[in-house]
């Protein structure tokens, strides 16, 4: 082991054991103060907020508030972070007994986090993320330190995973790769979500509007709520999340950071980078504009993956990834799906939108037939119209996205990347390394058989677990090569683990 990745860490040689700042106590009482007022307001649209008038009820939440306290009190008091030669190890002694050993060498990185409370209080949360699949969205481990103290800590831990000084004063005065305004971010939150989302979001927009002045307003407060959860909020949260964004490579290190209210702070090595995506949304790409994804293990959090790229101009994008991460983004020579593919990817469009309009059909009679109580009639009104607005909506979509599709498709491998390029509506262009790969599968349906076409599926350790990557279809001996590369790339020795560790 290299002599960095051993021996106490520096500055840490006489208090190797620490403690979350005590304000952690606060932010998880605000966090469930929170969904209280969540629940207090759906208690009020059913009319049972009327209960909390009961002198009993409140006598009930001082003894939930101060029973809260204490268990957050005593889960501080009772968490230690103790830094050893060669891991951390985290003790958590409450009603579980749980301890947790992290060692320096499997960190993928050491992220940085600064809420509303950090800010009051001048601390920093330290995210202590490992080379795994299984933190899809959350550290191993947090903690949070004064600002000063954190600092110093990351600079130690850093020094470790990257094997290089690691300056904050330094990094700070690096320059952005590529330029981003804050208005920027605000189109990468309305624009950037998948088509789908904010389509289902508008739906419960409309469906609210439509309650509201030609009904008897049942429903509403639902329907906002489930709009503000599927659209609204990720958009607001996408926009402070990304605000005031920039990205840079140091050696062979990527630091991304950004953050309004928030402040983040990621890095991660090259190698740690299994495939890289460039993704275009149907309103994105209509407006010319792509954004630009990493798959790095242990990296994940709630946002998704790490953003190379918020939404800009293609070009711009794919500029940047060529200078970013130029052992992904080669100058490739892709190929479409050939003709012959065309009739297996609409044929299952075509049966799954008859089935469709035979559903719609059924359910229209269903509706005509149905006898009535006074007062319902605007109810069936606004079924029947739903239905047979699904029934032709339905599958002339799935007939137009099969169109779209088969326009999209490519696939090109070159050095050690191949590409796969999918989606319809959406558009997604993926590079993976043959080296990441784990399990390969190239399979024909019934129809795909007839017609001489494949589709290869490739999984690998993504940032969000394990994740399967389809190919369009293509012809057998086409797809074969991409299982054939990685299994000469293993038996001739290009593929070394020891480079990606």
């Amino acid at each position: 082991m290299d002599e960095k990745n051993t021996g106490p860490v520096e500055g840490l040689e006489e208090r190797p054991v620490l403690r979350n700042h005590p304000s952690v106590i606060l932010g998880n009482l605000i966090t469930v103060g929170a969904v209280l007022i969540f629940v207090a307001i759906i208690w009020a649209s059913n009319g049972v907020l009327s209960l909390i008038e009961d002198p009993k009820a409140f006598v009930l939440l001082i003894i939930l508030l101060i029973g809260l306290c204490f268990i957050f009190y005593r889960r501080w008091k009772l968490t230690t972070y103790t830094f050893g030669d060669t891991e951390i190890t985290v003790d958590r002694n409450t009603v579980f007994k749980n301890k947790v050993h992290i060692q320096y060498s499997k960190l993928a990185s050491v992220n940085v986090r600064r809420n509303i409370v950090n800010h009051l209080f001048g601390t920093t949360t330290l995210l202590f993320n490992v080379n795994s699949s299984i933190n899809t969205a959350q550290a191993e481990a947090s903690l949070t330190l004064k600002a000063d103290e954190a600092d110093r800590l990351r600079e130690a831990i850093s020094n470790r995973i990257f094997q290089r000084e690691f300056v904050p004063e330094k990094e700070i005065k690096q320059e952005s790769m590529v330029k981003v305004t804050n208005f920027d971010v605000i189109l990468h939150g309305l624009f950037g979500q998948p088509t789908v989302q904010a389509v289902t979001g508008l739906l419960f927009l409309a469906y609210s509007f439509i309650t509201v002045f030609w009904g008897n307003g049942s429903g509403v407060l639902l329907a906002l709520l489930m709009f503000a959860l599927t659209t609204a909020l990720p958009w607001v949260r996408t926009i402070l999340r990304y605000y005031n964004y920039r990205i840079y490579r140091v050696g062979d290190t990527i630091t991304v950071e950004s953050g309004l209210i928030s402040n983040y702070r990621s890095s991660f090595k090259i190698k740690k980078v299994n495939a890289v995506r460039v993704r275009e949304p149907l309103l994105a790409r209509l407006l010319g504009k792509a954004l630009l994804e990493a798959e790095v293990i242990g990296l994940a959090d709630a946002e998704g993956l790490p953003l190379l790229c918020p939404l800009k101009g293609k070009r711009v994008v794919m500029d940047l990834g060529q200078n970013l991460i130029p052992e992904f983004l080669i100058d490739y020579e892709p190929r479409g799906q050939p003709k012959k593919a065309f009739v297996p990817t609409m044929a299952y469009r075509f049966i799954l939108s008859a089935a469709i309009v035979l559903i719609g059909v059924a359910a229209y009679l269903f509706l005509k037939s149905m006898t009535l109580e006074p007062g319902d009639e605007f109810i069936l009104k606004i079924a029947t119209i739903a239905d047979i607005a699904l029934t032709v909506a339905i599958p002339f979509l799935l007939i137009v996205h099969g169109l779209l599709a088969h326009g999209h498709r490519e696939f090109d491998m070159k050095g050690d990347v191949f590409m796969f390029v999918i989606g319809g509506y959406d558009r997604e262009t993926d590079y993976i390394k043959f080296d990441k790969v784990q399990k390969t599968v190239v399979s024909a349906g019934i129809i795909q058989r007839r017609f001489g076409v494949a589709r290869c599926t490739v999984s690998l350790m993504a940032a969000s677990g394990f994740k399967d990557f389809q190919s369009g279809l293509f012809s057998e001996e086409e797809l074969s090569k991409v299982p054939e590369e990685i299994m000469a790339r293993i038996k001739d020795g290009r593929y070394d683990y020891r480079v990606y560790q």
